[in-house]
């Protein structure tokens, strides 16, 4: 073999070299891609089951809303026949074990439903933004009335909610 076929080979062999390197790197930045992608998909796959039941808790919201609307109006029922308040859950009865009234019976098992919605909201992620007494903040609040110069919330109007830490419904406020 002369020196020139050598020389020939020894520079085919160089660029297959380099061929070789060009196509490996091309290999590596499509493999990094992939990988990169797969982690998207992944976030995305977690995001997606995190917000799977989004459209059916915004249906639920206004029923939420029509129920705590209710519970409200339970005061009245409160005052005719329970002993202890039905908003910490317990149940009111007399020292005879019996329940102090039907209608305190009705109000202690509409507020155990009441108590049953939102622990069904909180395991779905969901929870109510706070309110009252709070600074207004545009990122949770939608101020529907303003009562003075300052920023406090002194109504709630409607509840808001997030869900995952993402509003889904910012509270609907009045401010002073």
């Amino acid at each position: 073999m002369s020196d020139e076929e050598i020389k020939k080979l020894q520079e085919e062999i160089e660029l297959m070299k380099q061929q070789a390197e060009e196509y490996l790197n091309g290999w590596k930045r499509t493999k990094a891609d992939y990988l990169n992608r797969e982690k998207e998909i992944d976030k995305e796959k977690i995001e997606w089951i995190k917000f799977a039941n989004l459209e059916l808790i915004l249906n639920f919201l206004p029923i939420m809303d029509s129920f705590d609307h209710s519970v409200k109006n339970l005061t009245e029922i409160e005052n005719s026949g329970l002993t202890s308040s039905p908003r910490d859950g317990s149940t009111s009865s007399t020292s005879s074990g019996q329940a102090s009234s039907p209608q305190g019976e009705w109000a202690n098992g509409v507020l155990k439903i009441k108590d049953q919605f939102e622990s069904f909201l909180k395991a779905q992620g969901v929870e109510k933004i706070k309110t009252l007494g709070e600074k207004f903040d545009p990122m949770f609040h939608e101020a529907i009335g303003k009562q003075g110069e300052e920023n406090e919330i002194v109504e709630e109007i409607q509840s808001g909610y997030v869900m995952h830490g993402r509003v889904i419904r910012p509270a609907k406020v009045i401010i002073k």
